[in-house]
């Protein structure tokens, strides 16, 4: 019982999180930008190869972790089974896509598009390669991770920067192998200016459900 209300609580309070989100453009961005850093650090992986972003539409509220696939990734510290599954995808131009909703959310990776000068790039099925069984359109349980593969469209030019996009409104951009004038240090990152509530319901999403899926914590 004591374990149930815990999990509740967690949950509320990361619906309360991504409501205020979803007011907060500028609270929305920040927040990207230290999950990202965190995901960095705990990993391994540069923070310039890394994208986050927050998806609250409706009913559907979830993160979407995105990784450029390179040599350097599978020398992280990433678990070994999923190392082996993105291994093929090195020097394809790949990006290993991780969905972590909050509640029954609908997902569909064919919602993922780039976008580059003014162009914009859908995603067709078969440059969509899952590595969960549930990367692909349906609903996903709250807490439990998706991950898969997308291939880049042959347009997009990964040595400048591109927008990923979900559902068209909801964007983040990649540089993987472009100068980025921004990026940290590994290690050196330091929390958004926000409330503590903030930052704590974040760390709640981040370590108890992506990390364990990414490194076995």
């Amino acid at each position: 019982m004591v374990r149930r209300r815990t999990g509740a609580l967690v949950a509320l309070g990361v619906l309360l999180l991504l409501g205020l989100l979803s007011a907060e453009t500028s609270a929305q961005s920040a927040l990207e930008e230290w999950a990202k850093q965190q995901i960095s650090e705990k990993t391994g992986i540069d923070p310039q190869l890394l994208a986050t972003l927050f998806v609250t539409d409706g009913s559907d509220q979830f993160l979407i972790a995105f990784v450029y696939i390179t040599e350097e990734v599978l020398q992280s510290d990433l678990k070994p089974d999923l190392k082996e599954a993105i291994a093929p995808y090195v020097d394809r131009r790949a990006l290993l896509a991780l969905v972590v909703p909050t509640r029954t959310s609908y997902f569909s990776p064919l919602e993922i598009s780039f976008a580059q000068d003014g162009v914009v790039y859908l995603l067709g099925d078969d440059r969509i390669h899952p590595i969960t069984e549930d990367f692909r359109p349906g609903n996903l349980e709250a807490n439990a991770v998706s991950a898969g593969v997308l291939l880049l469209p042959m347009g997009v030019d990964e040595g400048r920067p591109f927008e990923i996009r979900y559902r068209g409104e909801f964007r983040t951009t990649l540089s993987p192998q472009g100068p980025d004038p921004t990026r940290s240090v590994p290690g050196e990152s330091s929390p958004p200016p926000l409330s503590g509530f903030l930052l704590f319901l974040l760390q709640i999403l981040l370590l108890l459900f992506l990390f364990p899926f990414l490194i076995g914590i």
